[in-house]
């Protein structure tokens, strides 16, 4: 990976702040809760980026019909589709 991931701490801070805030997590359970925050973060922000990368290759590839293609190239295709 090229571009390391910077989390702002204090925007990282603030969010989970609120949101523990609402869900009243016990002060007794606030580091674990804030590790299932970051975890849940960096997923999703992650899963955007993947989003994204692949959104961006196709639209610069020429689309190419699912029936135009061979039985390897929609192999290839599903493969690259199902990551998660």
């Amino acid at each position: 990976m090229a571009d390391r991931t910077v989390i702002d701490p204090a925007t990282f801070a603030r969010g989970f702040a609120s949101a523990a805030t609402q869900a009243g997590i016990d002060t007794n359970k606030i580091t674990p809760a804030a590790k299932t925050y970051l975890l849940s973060y960096l997923t999703a922000f992650y899963l955007a980026n993947d989003f994204n990368q692949a959104e961006a290759q196709n639209l610069a590839t020429p689309a190419v019909k699912f029936q135009d293609m061979s039985f390897e190239q929609l192999l290839e295709r599903v493969s690259q589709l199902n990551k998660y």
